[in-house]
């Protein structure tokens, strides 16, 4: 049976942000990255995770209230750290939830809780169809 860490990217610091940095920066490390969230970490050394901001919450709560991104912390929009998946999570518990935080993609964390990678709906469904194939 296949786990997440199967089917993560590994995260680079350059993907991440901290709670400190803007919307804006959390969109461009989305963009650069090519994944709809971006981990947020105590720092970009440990890369212990401490939430995750989503292409969802910079829509609803920077584009949808009108407000300008460079000017709202990721500290203001950002989710839980318990918005993650654990790099031993099955598949089917890391698409339970995607599934139930609506998102398309989330941070992966390691035993210690440093963040090690991103999921995403796509990379489970390339594993599921690699796997039939």
């Amino acid at each position: 049976m296949s786990c997440c860490s199967d089917v993560m990217k590994p995260i680079e610091a350059t993907s991440c942000c901290t709670p400190q940095d803007t919307a804006a920066a959390a969109a461009t490390a989305m963009r650069d990255s090519g994944c709809g969230c971006a981990p947020v970490v105590e720092n970009k050394e440990s890369l212990k995770l401490v939430g995750v901001v989503t292409e969802r919450d910079i829509c609803h709560s920077v584009a949808a209230e009108d407000v300008k991104a460079s000017e709202v912390t990721v500290e203001k929009i950002m989710g839980s750290a318990s918005t993650c998946c654990g790099a031993d999570d099955s598949l089917e518990e890391t698409t339970r939830k995607l599934h139930e935080h609506k998102a398309s993609s989330l941070p992966v964390v390691d035993a210690g809780g440093s963040c090690c990678g991103t999921v995403s709906l796509h990379d489970i469904r390339d594993n599921s169809a690699a796997v039939t194939a």
